[in-house]
């Protein structure tokens, strides 16, 4: 039996590391790597955190709900439901109520809500049982909203 290497037998000197770092390029693995690396490491987050719910950006599935509005479900349980509303430049959603209070954040774009327009990093309240006035948005926009299960703007 050998006897096994000690750390400072193996280590590389820092001076060769550092030459060998600035003479080669940086290098991209291939897409089937990089997907298969996102998918491990997502498992092992996943594993690591069993009471939580992660839905990744490629994850789920965009419903279509009005013209030029989708819907995709991140969370719903009996009353409540979470979810990211896109709207393409030029989609309307009418006026409508709300069961419960509803909020949402403007993540990417424009969107007028009530007559007040809001950009990325706006955040809107609507109290529950109170109407508001239809949303429009001139460029699209990008909204995650919080509120009833029952609420279906447009519907």
């Amino acid at each position: 039996m050998n006897a096994p290497m000690k750390i400072s037998e193996t280590a590389l000197d820092p001076d060769l590391i550092e030459a060998l770092a600035t003479v080669t390029p940086p290098a991209a693995p291939p897409p089937e790597a990089t997907a298969r690396m996102r998918e491990a490491l997502f498992q092992r987050v996943h594993a690591a955190a069993p009471d939580f719910l992660f839905v990744h950006s490629h994850e789920g599935e965009w419903v279509p709900l009005l013209r030029g509005v989708e819907l995709k479900l991140l969370r719903q349980d009996d009353n409540q439901r979470a979810y990211l509303l896109r709207m393409a430049p030029g989609a309307r959603i009418p006026a409508h109520g709300h069961a419960l209070d509803e909020e949402s954040l403007v993540l990417e774009g424009d969107v007028t809500i009530n007559g007040v327009l809001c950009r990325a990093g706006d955040y809107h309240f609507a109290p529950r049982g109170k109407p508001h006035g239809r949303l429009t948005t001139e460029g699209g926009c990008l909204l995650f909203v919080r509120g009833a299960v029952d609420a279906h703007p447009g519907r």
